[in-house]
């Protein structure tokens, strides 16, 4: 037992050593910063008695989202102006918990600042890895455990979104309890109970992310080989039915302002949209908020930027686009499907091998030189690079290799593999960024641990001697 509690001290050091330098370099980097802003202002609104409301203007505000994209910096809350007669819309773009949560840390830290909640994202990424062990012990064996551990540790993809101010990162971690729930709940038979407490975690997650609200579904299904229609029907009635009884006061609360029910949040159909533009397309899609909100004024010049009434606007031009071009739509999510898998393209944030001067796509511009000149100018980044090219596709075929090695369990594989297929499921209608995905890692490096564990860890038989002269 002590020897367990060290190794799980070491794990939380090892990834609180790859996470803090991260943290203390990264902390302004302008990563998905209109989100970010946006949200720390209804925080803002919030505890300012304005409720959970969208700063709308004035333009001295507006204009400092760009100056953040300008400069590539992502600039405090602190640092924008507060008239009290600015003008706000009620929260539907996103869901209202990330909000709350900054408005808490803004509130206990007494300034408008994003970096306490930063270190707190950053320590509870640190506690990711003992979860994975506490659950690879119960579906692999302790060996795998370890082993799983440390790939846990070394995820930079989810440590460098730890450092971003944004509800992604906590989807993941949510992810990361429910497999460690899962896992108890496996050896104990799939108790109906312990179920509910997943699906209270679900209900908090849902508030963070709407497309949490798929893994429950994927879940139950995935459960049926194992239980049976009747027992996993239950079992999936208390994960889906928590998280859609919590979300009661949001639709009313919506309703009651909308004039609509709305469930979660709005800005499906712009983003099922801007997604189109991921490539060349036919029918004028482009992955640009800004250029797609210009096209849509130019249309219905009293459309509010992700209102009701701009998700109604677009899923016409969506229901168009799949009609008019079904090849182009099912050829562009054969092409995410696999990326998804295997070159997601989520950033490690460690050896400057995200700046643009590091880029190969510049290095060949500016000098006309090939792979051997750029390993020659950047051998770190080259290496860096080459290793997170490569991450993503052994943990999908370390993935296929314990199912196919260890097939005779399917049944109990069946739900770990429900968490990386349902949010791979949900990222391929709407649009691909690498960091919807990273909520699946945790059951895939679980899965991956298993063959590595193996090779490590198995006995080696002795090399036979010479046989000596007499």
């Amino acid at each position: 037992m002590m020897l367990k509690r060290r190794f799980l001290l070491v794990l939380f050091l090892l990834a609180l050593a790859v996470r803090l330098p991260m943290l203390a370099s990264l902390h302004d980097a302008y990563l998905t910063g209109g989100i970010t802003t946006s949200l720390g202002l209804v925080a803002r609104n919030l505890l300012e008695g304005r409720g959970l409301a969208e700063t709308t203007g004035p333009q001295e505000i507006l204009r400092l989202y760009d100056l953040q994209l300008a400069e590539g910096r992502l600039l405090d809350i602190r640092g924008f102006p507060n008239p009290p007669d600015q003008p706000t819309s009620p929260l539907i773009q996103r869901m209202p918990g990330y909000p709350v949560l900054l408005a808490m840390t803004f509130k206990l830290a007494g300034t408008y600042r994003y970096l306490p909640i930063q270190i707190l994202q950053v320590l509870l990424s640190a506690m990711l890895p003992l979860f994975v062990v506490g659950a690879g012990r119960r579906f692999f064996g302790e060996s795998a455990a370890r082993v799983a551990g440390v790939l846990a540790c070394l995820n930079f993809a989810e440590a460098r979104l730890a450092v971003v101010p944004l509800y992604d990162w906590w989807v993941i971690f949510v992810a990361a309890w429910l497999v460690w729930l899962l896992s108890r709940s496996m050896e104990r038979g799939y108790p109906a109970g312990s179920f509910a407490w997943m699906g209270l975690v679900l209900a908090g997650g849902v508030y963070l992310k709407s497309t949490v609200l798929a893994l429950p579904f994927f879940l139950a299904l995935f459960l049926v080989p194992k239980l049976g229609p009747g027992r996993a029907a239950l079992r999936g009635a208390l994960l889906a039915g928590l998280p859609l009884l919590a979300l009661t006061p949001w639709a009313v609360r919506n309703d009651r302002l909308f004039r609509r029910p709305i469930l979660t949040n709005t800005f499906f159909w712009p983003t099922v949209w801007e997604g189109f533009g991921e490539i060349p397309n036919p029918f004028g899609a482009v992955l640009d908020d800004r250029r797609t909100h210009l096209s849509a004024l130019a249309v219905q010049p009293d459309l509010r930027y992700g209102s009701p009434e701009y998700d109604d606007f677009f899923r016409g031009k969506v229901f168009a686009a799949l009609e008019g071009h079904p090849g182009f739509v099912a050829s562009l999510w054969v092409r995410r499907f696999c990326s998804g898998l295997l070159f997601p393209g989520n950033p490690w944030g460690i050896g400057g091998a995200n700046r643009s001067e590091a880029s190969y796509t510049v290095f060949r511009a500016e000098t006309g030189r090939g792979p051997l000149g750029y390993v020659l100018r950047w051998p770190g980044v080259a290496l860096i690079k080459v290793l997170q090219r490569l991450w993503d596709p052994l943990l999908f075929f370390m993935t296929l290799l314990t199912l196919a090695s260890d097939r005779k369990r399917w049944r109990e594989h069946l739900p770990l593999l429900a968490f990386p297929v349902a949010f791979l499921a949900v990222t391929v209608p709407l649009h691909l960024e690498g960091r919807y995905l990273l909520p699946g890692a945790p059951a895939l490096i679980l899965f991956a641990s298993v063959p590595l564990a193996s090779w490590l860890f198995s006995p080696r038989r002795p090399t036979a001697s010479p046989p000596v002269a007499l």
